[in-house]
């Protein structure tokens, strides 16, 4: 349910939030019958039973937070509050600045109360929570005089931002209490589902040997194979009839809508990646990619329950019917010579069909990033039709593919992972 005012972090610690869902797997696995139990496929159960109950994380999508601006009357103590005809207050004329945060993952975990915590209130004025293919969000408000914004002048925007970028790492740091919670309660899903149903399959066994004994028979399951004999049924030949034309089949693609939503998830986690460069740094491009295949499949599902799949050591495809619908290309930074080499190698992958690719690129060598970012930019200046940039970082180029005739949409996104080796002891670096 959607909630003004609501308060955050402030209810159920994490065992007591978690002990339902455990008591569901619990009940599941107990109403399992004895025939089911001594013939059913443990490991295709815990599987089935990890996706059922999995509690899915909250993540971020700070690159499309919003802002508003409305006008209010902001209250201002009276100094004077006390003295007879004196006002505890006055109402000054002032601005609201609302920031609009989305997010994905279960909403219910916003009320969780982690281990780990900050003593400060955490709040809300508007929350809706995920519906369909929506994204949830809650805004933060923020609230001055139009003479305190007036008095920073040239400064205002930043005065601003640096006002919310303080109060929003507060919630992001909470979240990632929750977060740890959740992937403990996660982490051990598996391995409490296998052994829920070796205890349900030890008491079968035991009421079978019982059974046998007695030489009753277990009560066979209505979903057991029917093991009557089939009854032979003559063919009835018919005439044969004109086939009937098939209709032309659907070839696969992906939305805007998803390609940018893709592309949102890559710079979200490279960001992450850049804020912890010592992390990562060590990393081959197959392993970078690794990590970004790993988040973008906890975004999307498939029935093989791996939409994003890697074909090649770099490249990252979306696959229906054996046919790419997205192509995304990962490389370590090495000079613009082999960035246009990482470009030309994912334009020759795309067809008719997969207009939509990305470049994503990390800097590990190279101590200044923007000389690199100014390389990309010259690059897109001098060979994309157009593009927009939206951030430092990220450019969305149209790109003319001559020898089919067609403007593909080219993601280009440079993330930062250098780090001073020389600051730090670590044998993985030094090398």
């Amino acid at each position: 349910m959607d909630a003004m005012n609501m308060n955050f972090f402030r209810g159920k610690d994490a065992r007591t939030f978690f002990a339902p869902y455990y008591t569901r797997l619990k009940e599941e696995v107990t109403r399992l019958s004895d025939a089911e139990i001594v013939s059913c496929n443990f490991q295709e159960w815990a599987d089935y039973l990890f996706n059922k109950y999995y509690v899915t994380p909250i993540s971020l999508f700070e690159t499309n937070i919003e802002r508003t601006l409305s006008e209010i009357k902001v209250k201002k103590a009276n100094p004077f509050r006390g003295y007879p005809d004196e006002k505890d207050y006055f109402e000054i004329d002032g601005v609201r600045i609302t920031f609009k945060i989305p997010f994905d993952g279960n909403p219910e975990l916003f009320d969780l109360k982690p281990g780990s915590y900050i003593l400060t209130s955490f709040g809300t004025s508007s929350f809706v929570r995920p519906r369909g293919e929506d994204c949830g969000s809650f805004t933060l408000d923020f609230e001055y005089t139009k003479q305190e914004l007036q008095e920073k002048g040239e400064a205002m925007p930043e005065y601003v931002q640096k006002q919310f970028d303080l109060d929003f790492e507060n919630y992001k740091k909470m979240i990632g209490f929750v977060n740890a919670e959740v992937n403990s309660y996660n982490n051990s899903l598996n391995a409490s589902a296998l052994q829920l149903l070796e205890e349900r399959k030890q008491r079968a066994d035991s009421f079978s040997a019982i059974s046998n004994a007695l030489q009753i028979p277990l009560v066979a399951s209505k979903n057991a194979p029917n093991t009557k004999p089939i009854q032979l049924k003559r063919i009835v030949r018919q005439p044969s009839v004109k086939p009937a034309t098939p209709p032309a089949k659907i070839e696969p693609y992906i939305s805007d809508s998803d390609y940018e939503n893709i592309n949102n998830i890559i710079s979200m986690c490279g960001t992450t990646m850049e804020k912890t460069a010592r992390t990562y740094y060590a990393n081959t491009e197959e392993e970078l990619r690794d990590h970004l295949l790993a988040t973008l499949n906890t975004h999307y599902d498939a029935a093989t329950g791996e939409t994003f799949r890697k074909i090649g050591k770099t490249d990252i495809h979306i696959e229906f019917d054996n046919k790419a619908a997205f192509i995304g290309e990962c490389k370590i930074w090495h000079g613009i010579k082999q960035f246009q080499s990482a470009v030309q190698q994912v334009i020759n992958y795309s067809t008719w069909r997969d207009l939509k690719v990305s470049v994503i690129i990390f800097n590990k060598v190279n101590q200044s990033f923007q000389q690199i970012l100014s390389a990309i930019k010259s690059w897109a200046d001098m060979n994309a039709v157009s593009y927009v940039q939206p951030q430092a970082n990220i450019w969305k180029c149209n790109y003319h593919r001559p020898d089919m005739n067609v403007d593909i949409q080219l993601t280009i996104l440079a993330f930062d992972l250098y780090v001073d080796k020389s600051q730090f002891k670590d044998s993985r670096y030094n090398n």
